[in-house]
Parts: structure tokens; sequence; C-alpha cells
């Protein structure tokens, strides 16, 4: 039971929030930098490359998904304001369940420099080399002063990536253990636990998804074909 907006007590019950689509970007995402973390401590630098292409199918799919896909997956629906956004703040911390109908106002933020700095770990990758066995798909398009700065900014910004997940991670254990709220689950199962009444979300058609997916596989495809 949790007080609703007039202070009564609504009665709560899992609600369909996620797709299934934005619940398989979600984990491949996941997959795919922990691959690329491995892949590139070890200097597999061919893999490395194809598993970055696919997180670029990744990131364009769900940049895509985000102005065509399901109502909770739309940047409409979780981008807000500065107001919107201090507000979330102040109450953060507070020892209760947000119960948000998709990210919050915090979250929305953190969603776009998420896509924002994995997008440019991955197109970075492009034009980067290691001078001895491996040059990226698209290196020779460019000068070798913009591929050492692509170089660097690959190698320096998966540091801010990794501080970023920390971030994330660190979050979501905060919301479980001090508001008793499991984002992770929802992420899983695609319903969270929220007050009865305020609807469900209408998540879009399989077709659409597919032809979505499809559009953003034709950029990682064309770099490696003719690559």
């Amino acid at each position: 039971m949790a007080p609703n907006a007039s202070g009564a007590i609504a009665e709560l019950a899992p609600v369909r929030v996620w797709d299934p689509y934005v619940r398989a970007f979600h984990w491949l995402l996941v997959i795919g930098i922990v691959a690329s973390w491995i892949t590139g401590e070890n200097e597999w630098y061919e893999t490395h490359y194809q598993i970055g292409l696919g997180v670029g199918w990744l990131i364009i799919f769900r940049i895509l998904w985000g102005f065509v896909g399901s109502r909770t997956a739309r940047f409409t629906h979780f981008i807000k304001g500065p107001g919107a956004v201090l507000a979330y703040a102040k109450t953060m911390f507070a020892r209760k369940p947000s119960h948000a109908f998709g990210h919050n106002a915090g979250g929305g933020v953190m969603v776009l420099i998420l896509l924002l700095v994995v997008g440019i770990q991955a197109f970075s990758g492009l034009f980067n080399t290691d001078d001895v066995l491996f040059d990226g798909p698209l290196y020779d398009n460019v000068s070798e002063s913009m591929s050492k700065l692509a170089g660097f900014v690959h190698a320096r910004l998966f540091n801010v990536l990794l501080a970023l997940i920390a971030l994330h991670v660190l979050v979501i254990a905060m919301y479980l253990i001090w508001k008793r709220e499991n984002l992770v689950r929802a992420m899983v199962t695609g319903r969270a636990i929220l007050p009865k009444g305020n609807g469900e979300a209408d998540f879009a058609s399989p077709l659409r998804a597919l032809i979505v997916a499809a559009i953003a596989a034709v950029p990682p495809i064309l770099i490696y074909v003719l690559n």
C-alpha cells in the first residue's frame, strides 16, 4: 500500500511499463559493453571492432525507438526540463518508492548521457588504430591528427563510461536498499510495482520494432561490408 495524491492509501500491483524491445536493448548493451571491455583489454581488436558495430546498432535503434517506440520508451515521456529534474533531486533520497511510471526525471537525464557517451565511444572507434595490427574501418578517411584525436577520445572516454556505469549501479542499489524499489526486476519482467489506477503502457507492435531494428542495422552493415 502507498498514499496517493489525496493522501489515501492506494493498492499496489504489477503494472506493465517496459516493452520487450527496451528490455532487450538494455541487456544486450550490458553484454556489449562488458564484451568490448574484455576484448579491448586483451587486444582482440577484430572481435572488439565487430562488437563495437553491434553496440552502434543498439544505440541507433534506441535513438530511433525514442521517437517512434512505445510510450514509456519515447524521449517525450521521460525527458523533462530543469525544474522537474531539480524537483526529483530534492526527493531522491526520501525513504519511500518513487513509483515513477517509466524513467523519472533523473533517470531520463542518465539515459541521455549514457546514449551520448556510448555513441561517441562506438563512433570514435571507427577511426582508431593501434599502429600495428588493426586500423578502424574509417581510419583512411581522416587525417592522422583526427585519427589520433579519435584514439584519445576512445581510450579516455571509456573511463568516463565506467564511472557513469558505477554511478548507475549505485543508484539502483540505493533504490533497492533505501527506497525498497526494485528497478532491475522491472527491467527484466517489464512490470513495476505501482499504485493501481495509473493504467499500463501500450507497447508498439513487433513489426514496428523489426522495421526500426532493420533501419538501425544499415549503417553498421555498410561499414562492415564496404571496409
